[in-house]
């Protein structure tokens, strides 16, 4: 500790660690079919949508909700890993 830390008793206090998960995209998959996969409600898509808009905005297909297969996403905080099961909470280093 330093000498301003040891004055006003200070100490680095970690921001809670977050989960982000690259995910490439299969056939036929949505927002909606990867929200339900990734957090367990489908409602959420907007979550992902938003955390890849920059990516996505130009790469969905007009008239249809799919998802170009082949691009990476991320997956902000995902409730659920690749393999269905749920992942245990992010914990600080």
């Amino acid at each position: 500790m330093g000498l301003l830390g040891r004055l006003f008793g200070g100490r680095k206090v970690d921001a809670p660690a977050s989960r982000t998960l690259t995910y490439r995209v299969g056939v036929n998959e949505t927002c909606r079919t990867l929200a339900q996969r990734f957090y367990g409600n489908e409602a959420r898509w907007a979550e992902i949508y938003e955390a890849n808009e920059r990516i996505l905005k130009n790469e969905v297909q007009v008239g249809t909700d799919a998802l170009p297969p082949g691009t990476e996403i991320s997956i902000l905080a995902p409730e659920f890993g690749l393999d269905g099961k749920p992942l245990a909470p992010a914990t600080t280093v």
